[in-house]
This record gives C-alpha cells, sequence and structure tokens, in this order.
C-alpha cells in the first residue's frame, strides 16, 4: 500500500474528537450521499461498482487521553483508496490525515493531492481559533497576498526561519494574465497541498523586493512560483517553476510540487503524541495479551529502524534528483543559446531561410513541443490522434526536460527529411554522417527494428499500429517500429515514427509520444 498524501498538525480546539468525527462524516456524506451513517454496516456501492465502506472507532484512556480513528475506503475494480483520519487528544491535540492506495497496475501514476476533507478542518480551525499549525508555521486554508511594505515579515522571515519544518510555497504576480488568474494558481496548491505547505503570493511590482532581500539566488519574477523547503539548501534545491511551466493550466505548479513533496510527504513521521493514541486503538480489541504485545512491540522498532534507514536513503536520492534536474534544465539552456547562435550563421550563409529563425530553440513542456513542431516543422506529419499521453509526460518533474529531449528529437527528424543530398540509407546513417541537428544513434538512444516478439505477439504488435497519414496506408494506421529512446529506464518516454521521405509524402510521420510500450519483458 503507497501513502500518496500526509498530512499531521496541531490545533487547540475543545472537543476535537467530536468536531473531527462531524467534518468526517460530513465529507463522507457530500461524497456518498447513499451511505447511511446511522446504520451499523457502513457500505453502499456506486453505480459504477464501486464498493464503499467507511468506520470509525473512539477510545478514552484511564488518564483522559482519548483517541479516535475514522477510515473511508473505496474500492473499485483495479484500485483500492484509504483516507484515515487519526485525532490524539489530552496534553497536546494532534490531527493526522493519510490517503493509501493500492492498484492493479504497478506504474500507475497516483495523484499525491489531499482531500477536501482536510481543507474543511484546517478552515474550521482557522474559523475557530484552533490555530491548526506544523512547529511554529501557521496553516491557512488558502493562500495569502503580500504586499511590498509585508514581504520581510510575511515571507523572507517565514522562509529562512531555522525553526521552520513546513514548506513555503511563493508564486510571484503574472502581469500578462491579471491578479486573479495568479490567485487562482496558487489556490489550486494550496487546495492540493492542504496542512503540508503555506501558500504565499508576492503582489505585483514585489517580486523585486522580495529577491533584493532573500537574494537573487533565491528569488523570483513575474509569473514564476517556487517552493522553499525547511532546512540549508542550495538554491537549485529550492525548486524554481518558470512562467511558461506554471501557465500551462491552473493545476500545473500544484502538480510539479506535489510529485516533488510526496516521497517526503509518504515517508513524515507522527509525532511521540501519536504512540500512546496508537496504544488505545490497539488495546481496545483482542490484542491485549503480553506475549501479542511484546512480539507487536519487537516488530514495530524493527519496522521503525527500517523506515529510519529507508527515509536517510530517500532524502539523500531526493536531493539528487533535484539537483540532477536543475543541471539539465541548465544544460537545456545552452544547448538553445548553441542552436541559436548555429540557426544565425546558417541564416547568413542562406541555409535556412527567415522562417526557420522564430522556430523556438527551447520548450517548456512536452505539449509544446508537440504544438511547435506542428506550427514549423514541414518535414514531419503529426497526427492530431496522436498517440500517447502528452498531458501524463507534462505531469512529471522532468516535464521540462523531457520536452526539450522530444524538441531535439523532432529537430532531427524534420532536419532528415528535409535534406535532399544525404547519403544512402536511413535515419540511423544521417546520423552517423554528422551536422548540427542529428540524434545520438546509439542502442541507448535509438532502436531501428523492434524484437521478434514484438512481431509475433499480437498484443504487443498492435500497441504499436498507430496512426498515419491514409497517403501512407489507406487504413490510417501503420505498425511502427522505429522509435527514439527520449529518457532511459522502463517508464522513459519514447517517441515512435514511420519514414515515408522516399514515398508519396516524402515525410516522417510521428505516430507515438508517450510511456514506454509494453515488450516481452515489460508487460
Amino acid at each position: 500500500m503507497t501513502v500518496t498524501y500526509r498530512a499531521i498538525w496541531q490545533e487547540n480546539r475543545s472537543d476535537l474528537g467530536i468536531i473531527a468525527t462531524k467534518v468526517f462524516n460530513d465529507w463522507i456524506q457530500d461524497r456518498y450521499p447513499s451511505l447511511d451513517l446511522a446504520t451499523e454496516s457502513l457500505t453502499c456501492t456506486t453505480s459504477a461498482s464501486q464498493k464503499i465502506t467507511a468506520s470509525g472507532r473512539t477510545v478514552v484512556g484511564a488518564n483522559g487521553n482519548a483517541a479516535t480513528e475514522l477510515s473511508l475506503r473505496e474500492e473499485g475494480v483495479a484500485d483500492r483508496w484509504t483516507t484515515t483520519l487519526r485525532v490524539a487528544t489530552g496534553q497536546e491535540q494532534w490531527l493526522w490525515v493519510d490517503v493509501e492506495m493500492v492498484s492493479d497496475d504497478l506504474w500507475a501514476r497516483t495523484n499525491p493531492s489531499g482531500p477536501w476533507l482536510v481543507r474543511s478542518l484546517l478552515h474550521g480551525a482557522n474559523q475557530g481559533n484552533g490555530d491548526p499549525r506544523w512547529g511554529v508555521v501557521r496553516l491557512n486554508d488558502g493562500p495569502i497576498a503580500v504586499p511590498p511594505q509585508h514581504i520581510k515579515g510575511a515571507v523572507v522571515n517565514l522562509i529562512i526561519s531555522p525553526l521552520r519544518e513546513c514548506p513555503v510555497v511563493v508564486f510571484a504576480h503574472d502581469r500578462q494574465n491579471g491578479p486573479a488568474v495568479t490567485m487562482e494558481r496558487a489556490q489550486r496548491t494550496a487546495d492540493a497541498l492542504a496542512g503540508v505547505v503555506v501558500v504565499r503570493v508576492l503582489s505585483d511590482g514585489s517580486e523585486a523586493v522580495f529577491s533584493n532581500q532573500i537574494g537573487h539566488e533565491h528569488g523570483l519574477e513575474a509569473g514564476e512560483a517556487r517552493i522553499y523547503l525547511p532546512g540549508s539548501h542550495p538554491p537549485n534545491q529550492h525548486r524554481r517553476l518558470d512562467r511558461d511551466l506554471v501557465a500551462q493550466s491552473p493545476e500545473s505548479a500544484a502538480e510539479q510540487f506535489a510529485l516533488l513533496l510526496q516521497p517526503a510527504m509518504a515517508n513524515r513521521r507522527p509525532p511521540a503524541a501519536f504512540d500512546s493514541a496508537l496504544n488505545l486503538l490497539r488495546n481496545s480489541g483482542n490484542l491485549n495479551q503480553a506475549q501479542l504485545l511484546k512480539l507487536a512491540d519487537e516488530e514495530l522498532a524493527e519496522n521503525q529502524q527500517a523506515i529510519e534507514q529507508l527515509r536517510t536513503t530517500l532524502e539523500r536520492t531526493q536531493n539528487e534528483v533535484i539537483d540532477s534536474i536543475a543541471d539539465l534544465e541548465e544544460r537545456d539552456t545552452k544547448i538553445a543559446i548553441q542552436l541559436r547562435m548555429i540557426n544565425s550563421y546558417r541564416r547568413k550563409l542562406n541555409e535556412i531561410s527567415e522562417a526557420s529563425l522564430r522556430m523556438p530553440e527551447e520548450v517548456a513542456s512536452v505539449a509544446e513541443a508537440v504544438t511547435a513542431a506542428q506550427q514549423h516543422l514541414t518535414g514531419l506529419a503529426i497526427p492530431t490522434n496522436l498517440g500517447g499521453d502528452i498531458a501524463q509526460l507534462d505531469q512529471t518533474l522532468t516535464s521540462r526536460t523531457w520536452g526539450n529531449t522530444i524538441w531535439r528529437g523532432l529537430l532531427a527528424l524534420n532536419a532528415y527529411a528535409l535534406q535532399s543530398n544525404r547519403n544512402p540509407g536511413g535515419f540511423r546513417e544521417w546520423c552517423k554522417d554528422g551536422g548540427p541537428l542529428v540524434w545520438p544513434h546509439s542502442p541507448q538512444k535509438y532502436s531501428a527494428k523492434e524484437s521478434e516478439q514484438v512481431h509475433h505477439r499480437d498484443d504487443l504488435y498492435q500497441h504499436r499500429v498507430l496512426p498515419v497519414d491514409t497517403r501512407v496506408d489507406p487504413s490510417g494506421t501503420i505498425f511502427m517500429e522505429a522509435h527514439l529512446k527520449i529518457a532511459g529506464g522502463l517508464l522513459g518516454p519514447r517517441l515512435y515514427f514511420y519514414d515515408d521521405t522516399s514515398g508519396l509524402t516524402g515525410k516522417v510521420h510521428v505516430g507515438y509520444i508517450g510511456a514506454h510500450l509494453p515488450t516481452a519483458r515489460f508487460d
């Protein structure tokens, strides 16, 4: 079972267990009106054959401390989602919300977004003077806009505080689209990561004040968004999203930051107050025999030790990933500058047209790469029903890097298709001849053929029957096996194409841009 979302916070309202139970029940009833919370059997089945089960219990200890555990399980045909709310009351009052997922699809992408339940709990706490907080940081149920005169106290001091444990997301005002658009992006982020981050919005013109006060390496420009992790980190580990990426959709920043934080969310350790709360819940059943308790404690200690080791490894790996993404994006920028110089030289030599100079050297996403190719690359045919899930690729942390790699692959295929005086052979041979736009022709980056298993297993073969111009095949589809390998590993994207440069259309037809297609080894 994968923890896709976790939020843990303190607050001060009295009767917190009762309040939280009511909010939880209201949330369930809003989602599933047919679920009768007044009956003992809290189950129902939706029209989509989804089985819904709710449960809850509260246990009060001899010292007056209480523990409440409420859960909602949503079980579909291929996956099961479980949302659990735990409340610990006593000398300290804590709430803990977990969302867990089990799927038949090993490679299913999870959506690390918080349930509306958390937003409702935080809203009630803020309205009722409950002071919801994570350490020294007050947790709001929405973004806070900050004028220039309050930047130092409300944003900079919050970010640089050595006591801060909660990530801070900052949006800079987008002058082109107006304050309402910026606030909507910030609200989507606050909703998706409720209880996990706090969100601040710099008002129009405040980004310069903010950057001057916090330092330009940690600053922002108009339309950008950035997440500031707690603790001391180099600037590139505080993930910065440029304006193009933030502007893709109202949810773009929320999705990027959620993917970045999901491993840390899943591994956040509950506070000590929940140790006694969980013991209360455990002992309320049939687990009160000394031998069973001793065995459980031993298993718990072993698991905690394993978790600590995994957490250390995870944090180190996460930092390495962030560093690598920053390095790749810096490399993409350098390549774009080099391409711009090459194109200007080629234009002076009349090797390319003036229109070619209007093509972008760099893109912000996979979708932008595909759109730019459809607009500018006349040697390619890219159908509107292109195979693959572009939106899914753009929901990853590496969407910008993948987008630029795909763009360079499309530029290479276009240059190959348009060059009339190339040597005999196909795309691989053209790349071997060298040139400013060639694609790496090693087996790690390009494959002209699929395996024998793909050719002989119909289920694998059909995945590669992809859309094509009817002038190539009257059926509008054709088997494509030549493909560019955009990134390594089983999850790395692939770009499939069909070479018709010697045929009726004289073009390269792109049929698929998406995740790794099934093979005999990986299906």
